[in-house]
């Protein structure tokens, strides 16, 4: 089996905060050597480890004069965002957090040319996967992954065999179902409910944990845009938000519903209550964790609407920066460039299921089409990555919008069905962070 290649660099910076005046000094190399101390940041999973600590030992064998000390957490954003505001960061650290309000503060530095240029990075990776890494016209980090949380669909052929109810064979020849109304006439057949109506086995899951990604992308295949960047503004009092939340809440309650809406996806698939789920590339490395004695199945979402692209919302993931504060400049861009070498992102991608941000890696990644793996995963979603579409980078911190804002106002209407409320205060409370943002 082949191992792949990769995602490319994380990203960095140079550039060191004087005390007492607030200027900068431009990184100029020291003494050309790559020695001395580093620390080095990242989250507490046991994927993360398992892919981390072999790889810092190859690290250490290439560069013996290099003393790497490394401190995984598992509250990893609260503890990254602490530090910064304490003046206590890492030299190195990898981190899915936005880098605008680091860039805008001085914490961080723009990519230097000698690891990578604009140029570069534009040919090689993702459009959606970029934006969220820039800041005032310039790069401060190099994803690793592209973050897509709905264009994966996942089956429990167990249930299905249990059922009797068969996937068309062109599903496993177009690695998926050839439209929306396909998918839900297996999912009908899957979805059991109780005496009142309810769902207590989900056909097709969909609902909590990242089902707000659904929701943005649901407007999009609508034709319309939540996004009004033009104006530092986003908008939800639209008809085509309007379609999208009637979309979810359709399938969620009512004659309708194939999907449980009390429940996270992931946690229906792993229970057994979900037939079917709706998900991200990353399912697939803890699926193989959490149930490894399921044989389940990996496709691509179609899209929800009949005649769209199968549009999802794509942002650059995890990615290497590194403090204006580090004294050993030399050894943190070796150890960027390490880690992110083509067969070190390699191993990460196929460890934690992360998707790769460049265009040109795991092109050669080989699988069993008849059976679901991480390698399948990776490979098939490459197929509809092109119609990945950014979240907002122009917001300073989209993420909080889809998964504070959005997430709170779905909520609330699985509680109320009061459409119109729920956009407006997406509408209001959004525009309110991006003002809160800009002003900061």
């Amino acid at each position: 089996m082949k191992k792949t290649a990769a995602l490319m660099m994380a990203a960095m910076m140079a550039a060191s905060v004087l005390s007492g005046c607030g200027g900068k000094q431009k990184w100029v190399d020291g003494d050309g050597k790559i020695d001395g101390d580093l620390t080095f940041w990242t989250q507490d999973t046991e994927p993360w480890k398992t892919y981390f600590e072999p790889a810092i030992e190859e690290f250490k064998k290439a560069y013996p004069d290099v003393n790497v000390t490394v401190e995984y957490f598992a509250e990893f954003a609260d503890k990254a965002n602490q530090a910064f505001a304490a003046g206590e960061e890492p030299d190195v650290m990898q981190t899915y957090n936005s880098i605008s309000d680091w860039a805008k503060g001085g914490k961080i530095a723009d990519i230097p040319e000698s690891v990578i240029t604009k140029e570069e990075m534009e040919s090689l990776y993702y459009e959606s996967a970029l934006k969220n890494k820039m800041y005032d016209g310039k790069y401060y980090c190099i994803p690793s992954e592209i973050n897509v949380e709905s264009p994966s669909l996942y089956v429990n052929m167990d249930i299905l065999e249990k059922e009797s109810v068969e996937l068309p064979e062109t599903w496993i020849e177009n690695n998926g179902p050839a439209s929306f109304a396909e998918l839900l006439e297996v999912a009908n057949k899957l979805t059991v409910k109780n005496s009142d109506g309810s769902v207590t086995r989900s056909g097709l899951a969909y609902t909590y944990a990242q089902w707000e990604a659904n929701f943005l992308s649901l407007i999009l295949q609508y034709g319309g845009d939540y996004k009004d960047e033009a104006n530092n503004k986003v908008k939800f009092v639209t008809d085509e938000a309007k379609k999208a939340a009637e979309t979810l809440l359709k399938y969620c309650q009512g004659p309708d519903a194939v999907s449980d809406e009390g429940d996270t996806r992931y946690d229906l698939f792993i229970q057994g209550t979900a037939a079917m789920c709706v998900g991200a590339p990353w399912y697939a490395g803890s699926f193989a964790i959490d149930i490894p004695d399921v044989n389940w199945q990996v496709f691509n979402m179609p899209a929800w609407v009949e005649g769209a692209d199968p549009i999802s919302i794509g942002t650059g993931g995890w990615g290497y920066v590194v403090s204006e504060k580090c004294k050993n400049k030399e050894a943190a861009w070796a150890f960027v460039q390490f880690m992110t070498s083509a067969e070190q992102t390699g191993k990460w991608a196929l460890t934690t299921g992360a998707l790769p941000a460049r265009t040109d890696s795991l092109t050669d990644l080989e699988y069993d089409p008849n059976v679901g793996s991480v390698n399948k995963a990776l490979a098939i979603v490459k197929d509809i990555l092109p119609y990945a579409a950014e979240d907002g980078a122009y917001m300073g911190t989209p993420s909080t919008l889809t998964y504070t804002i959005v997430r709170e106002k779905l909520r609330q209407l699985l509680v109320d069905g009061d459409i119109d409320t729920a956009l407006k205060e997406m509408e209001d409370k959004g525009n309110q962070m991006i003002e809160e943002y800009l002003n900061r």
